[in-house]
Parts: C-alpha cells; structure tokens; sequence
C-alpha cells in the first residue's frame, strides 16, 4: 500500500509566522484590523450561574462588594441583587456607557470629556468634572486610580480623579468594546463583534482570548472572589470562571 506524500510548510512560510509572532507580541499598540481568532485559545471558561435579569441593551456593569449596577444608554442605573437580579435601586441619570464604583461613589461616563460622580444610596449627582483631551467611554479601577478608556485615542489611560493627571497605558482599536474589567494584573475587555473576551496585560500584551459562553454579550465586570460576570444583552448574566 502506497503511503500519502507528506508535506511541509515552506521556509518562508515558518519565516512569515514567527515574524508575525514577533510583532504582535512586542508591538505595544494593538490595532485589530482582524481579531484574534477566539477558537486560538485552547482553555474554555466555566459556567458556573446563569442570572436573569429584567434589564437590556448596551452598557457596562461594576460590582461594589455587594451588587452589581448597570448603566443603560437611554439614561437610568439600576443596582440588582448578584445571585436572583432582582432590582434593588433604580435612579434616573444621564445616558451612559460605562460605571465604576470607587472610593464609595459611582462614577459614569457617555464618550463625552465629562466623568460624573454620584452618591449610590441616593442617586444624587455629587459632582460633574471634565476630564479636558480624554473622552471616556468605559470606567474601571485598579482601587488607586480610574482607568479610562478614551474612544478618541483608543487607548487606555490611568486617571487620577484628585489632578486630573493622566498616564497612557496602551491603544487598542477595531474591537467593538461593551465593557472592561480590571482581572488580575491585566485588563478584560469584551468585544460584541465576536463574542470574546480578550485579557490585556497592563503594557498592552495579550495575555489570552477567551470565547464567551453565550451570544450577544455587553457588560463585564468581576467580583471579590475573581468570578467574571457577562452580561448579555438580552438581561442574562454568565457567572464563569476563568483558567
């Protein structure tokens, strides 16, 4: 019996791939013409709840030690119980894209050059506070500072809300964000265009991709114990673990 004739890649195409490993690894700007292939990734995440909420739609969701809060893009944050998303409070704000809880406020912002800091027991505005070239359209928080990113440059920036100084980290661009997360040393960002979950170490490195459990996901956010929570824009909420 004649055995099939093997073949093997080119010199030039094993040149080609380890350049082009190379350059996505050292470059310190990600632009994502074409995102990574999630399926590259070679852990899965872990489902380990799934919440139903009575919320929708786009806007991302933090986690104050307790509950989770939602920001909606047609102007409300709701605060909702973390095991049955039965809504706890509910105050009429600003339209929205991202929202934080640091330093005992929350703090929202819309892609404008305006970050909003409320009182979460009363919903009052505390303070309204321009954030000059940046225009935040995600929040989260290492708990020493914001972290922002700016959909003018793409890039995230640490913030210090007390100065008003700035300290770019890294840019990434052609990801359609619906939330960030600060996740270990790193960063999570979901992307709605592929379903993923992409994992950014501070400097811009990709640490890993992950494929999210389900379609259709907006909002992400992490609690005490490093569960990630998805939330999908159809109200439903992923608790997953993560390798």
């Amino acid at each position: 019996m004649k055995l099939p004739k093997k073949t093997f890649p080119s010199v030039y195409t094993i040149l080609f791939n380890i350049l082009a490993l190379f350059l996505l690894n050292s470059c310190k700007d990600i632009v994502f013409n074409n995102p990574l292939d999630p399926d590259a990734s070679a852990e899965a995440v872990q489902i380990m709840k799934v919440i139903t909420t009575p919320l929708s739609g786009k806007g991302d969701i933090c986690f104050d030690g307790e509950k989770f809060w939602k920001i909606e893009s047609y102007g409300s944050l709701n605060a909702f119980d973390m095991e049955s998303g039965t809504i706890i409070r509910n105050y009429s704000v600003d339209s929205g894209t991202g929202v934080i809880f640091f330093e005992n406020k929350l703090y929202t912002c819309s892609g404008e050059n305006i970050l909003i800091s409320l009182d979460p027991l009363s919903g009052e505005i505390l303070n309204r506070f321009s954030t000059a070239d940046l225009y935040p359209g995600f929040l989260t928080t290492d708990f020493n500072s914001l972290i922002i990113y700016d959909l003018r440059s793409s890039s995230f920036f640490e913030y210090d809300i007390e100065t008003g100084a700035s300290n770019r980290l890294f840019q990434v661009s052609g990801l359609d964000i619906g939330g960030i997360e600060i996740y270990g040393e790193g960063i999570l960002v979901t992307d709605m265009n592929s379903d993923s979950i992409y994992y950014f170490a501070i400097n811009g490195t990709i640490i890993n991709v992950f494929r999210s459990p389900a379609s259709g996901i907006g909002g992400i956010t992490v609690d005490s114990r490093d569960y990630v929570y998805l939330f999908t824009l159809d109200g439903k909420i992923y608790k997953i673990s993560l390798p």
